[in-house]
């Protein structure tokens, strides 16, 4: 037996046929052919077998008394309109034929039926029904999966919401100082979730830590990833301060490590990073780039310095090793890191003028974040290409007296 008639097996066919030779043939038939076959003398006994249960297909004759097969197929049309009828007239009742048809029924067989012919037409139309209640399925458990879609969209958005002030009450404090240096910092993200992160932390009494974390695409899984760099820190953090490992205060081992954490999650996801430790009495940055553009810009009250080191972003190779570098701070200095976001909302045509059009905007007297996305038109509820996110550390007033570049940017 193959697939195609193991699949009929046991289908339930009801013969409603006045004739008692005929419907007892038949069902013989029906059953040699592995068909569950009953009968019923009539239209109306028949009606009172689909009632009671209905079957996969009715094979009916069109002239019978008390309800024929014209008013029988009129009634099923009405009461199971998805059920099979293949009706069967005789010789010369061609008429009576199209006008079942018209009423309904799937097909039609003219007695005597071969028995070939009685088996094609009854599996075509198994199949048929099969094919139609199949795409009804599909349409229903469209129709489900959209309406728990829209719900679940709903529940997203709500959860974005939430996730959002989650996500932003994890950020440091704003204007907060760490010995002679203030840090302020601000993320303005595309979507409800940040794929940019900015953390900052108190590692001794002397030394402190800062990172721009920038990972790829926008929204829920990018978010995620920040979560999990932001957790990865701060469990170094504070297995300093309990007197552990001091990877914490060497940025080049410290991504090193957190470059193979983000490998082995199997995230899909990449992140650029850099990362610096600050010795507040030394005056003295200590820090490693993982793959960070734009590079960051040190000013010194003069002149306005790309620390431009390149970097294997987090995420891409095992074994990846980065290179650390110290640099002086004078006493008047302004640091500022940001997310290449930055950089596409600008309309210089080059990279070199953006870069060196934020260079000056950097440089400038009383630099703030504030006034940084004030003068560039960056608020919540602008559309961005990409989330921004802005670090500065300042120690002095760090300005150089020029002229202010963001008055002539939009001009």
């Amino acid at each position: 037996m193959g697939p195609d008639e193991a699949r009929w097996q046991g289908s339930r066919v009801l013969v409603v046929d006045d004739t008692e030779n005929v419907r007892r043939t038949t069902l013989a038939q029906l059953r040699m052919l592995g068909f569950d076959a009953s009968g019923a003398e009539d239209g109306l006994r028949g009606l009172d077998e689909v009632n009671r249960l209905p079957p996969d297909l009715v094979l009916c004759d069109l002239r019978m008394p008390r309800m024929d097969g014209l008013a029988f197929l009129a009634v099923i049309r009405e009461t199971h309109p998805n059920l099979p009828v293949v009706v069967m007239s005789g010789a010369g009742l061609l008429d009576d034929a199209v006008g079942a048809l018209q009423l309904g029924a799937w097909d039609y067989v003219v007695k005597p039926v071969p028995l070939a012919a009685l088996e094609h037409s009854i599996k075509r139309a198994l199949e048929r029904a099969r094919l139609i209640d199949e795409n009804r399925h599909y349409r229903t458990h469209l129709e489900d999966a959209n309406r728990e879609l829209r719900a679940s969209l709903r529940l997203l958005a709500d959860d974005e919401d939430a996730g959002r002030q989650i996500q932003f009450r994890m950020l440091p404090a704003n204007h907060q100082r760490f010995g002679p240096f203030e840090f302020s910092r601000q993320i303005v993200p595309s979507a409800f979730l940040s794929g940019d992160f900015i953390d900052a932390f108190a590692i001794d009494q002397r030394r402190w830590g800062f990172y721009l974390a920038d990972v790829s695409g926008h929204g829920v899984p990018a978010a995620l990833v920040t979560v999990l760099l932001r957790t990865f820190v701060q469990r170094h953090v504070a297995d300093f301060v309990r007197g552990g490992d001091d990877l914490v205060t060497s940025p080049a081992r410290l991504l090193q490590r957190l470059n193979e954490e983000v490998l082995h999650e199997d995230l899909d996801k990449h992140a650029t990073m850099f990362f610096g430790v600050i010795d507040s009495v030394e005056g003295s940055l200590l820090y490693a780039n993982a793959g960070h553009f734009p590079w960051p810009l040190l000013h010194d009250g003069t002149r306005t310095i790309p620390i431009a080191e390149p970097g294997m972003p987090l995420g891409l190779a095992p074994r990846t090793k980065y290179v650390e570098h110290r640099v002086a701070l004078p006493d008047t200095v302004v640091l500022a890191a940001f997310s290449d976001g930055l950089l596409e909302i600008l309309p210089h045509k080059d990279l070199a003028a953006k870069q060196g059009f934020l260079a000056a905007l950097f440089g400038r007297r009383g630099v703030t974040v504030e006034r940084i996305l004030s003068d560039l038109q960056i608020t919540a509820r602008a559309p961005l290409p990409d989330d921004i996110a802005v670090l500065l550390i300042k120690r002095g007033d760090g300005h150089d007296g020029r002229d202010d570049p963001a008055r002539a940017l939009w001009a």
